[in-house]
């Protein structure tokens, strides 16, 4: 598919893709540890490891706040995009919540259904200048009267940006603050597990790990963030 401003990135649904300017990763370690020759491997890692005939998308979950999942997953759309040559979908679900108690009302933001819906998200989608690099917010969702009916409708949603895109990344919120990424992990082609360095207890993402397997996710492999190496750099290719 062809790519312009002018020309909607899904089949129906997306009359306009709004540009805005590339946040740029920067050459050397970021805070989160993970360097640009790092995610080129993490991105063959999961081209190798979830193969398919369409586009791919991996779900990246942590178990608890403060893992830069975020910066994480979004490098990682980035390098794809703008060194790979792919056309790539960043999906932050970060702010995604479901509170079984909350009624909906009072609040504000626009939820997954109700007053808003698949092809709503969808004109949400953003490109980012000069890249194949689009970018989509999912809303929170309300309650389990609202949930059912979006789990039904997520694999034809899925589908839908597998048609568009060579890879989707989607950062979901932390699994100790919302169940959203054991929810969607049965539907995406791979889940990651984001880890935080000298924080994340083992038997925490041992919890997550087997919370995805027996949610029917396939859990293929683990990012380690905010990780400092001791070793010189000049020393590391030695080992």
């Amino acid at each position: 598919m062809s790519a312009s401003i002018e020309i909607p990135v899904m089949q129906a649904r997306v009359p306009e893709l709004r540009a805005k300017l590339p946040p740029r990763i920067a050459a050397g370690s970021r805070l989160h540890g993970l360097e640009p020759g790092e995610l080129v491997k993490l991105h063959h890692s999961l081209a190798e490891a979830l193969d398919a005939d369409h586009g791919v998308i991996a779900q990246f979950v942590a178990p608890e706040p403060d893992a830069a999942i975020e910066a994480v997953v979004y490098d990682l759309a980035y390098i794809s995009a703008a060194w790979l040559d792919k056309r790539v979908l960043f999906v932050n679900g970060t702010g995604m919540r479901f509170d079984m108690k909350d009624p909906g009302r009072g609040r504000q933001e626009p939820t997954l259904t109700g007053q808003m819906h698949f092809g709503d998200i969808e004109n949400t989608i953003t490109r980012v200048v000069g890249l194949e690099l689009y970018q989509m917010t999912f809303p929170t969702m309300r309650g389990a009267l609202d949930l059912a009916p979006a789990l039904r409708r997520m694999p034809e949603f899925l589908d839908r940006l597998r048609e568009a895109f060579d890879l989707v990344v989607i950062a979901s919120p932390p699994a100790s603050q919302a169940p959203m990424g054991v929810l969607l992990s049965r539907f995406v082609d791979g889940n990651i597990l984001v880890l935080e360095a000298g924080r994340t207890r083992a038997p925490v993402a041992a919890d997550l790990r087997n919370s995805l397997s027996a949610s029917g996710g396939a859990v293929v492999g683990a990012v380690l963030t905010r990780y400092r190496s001791h070793v010189p750099r000049f020393l590391r290719r030695w080992l």
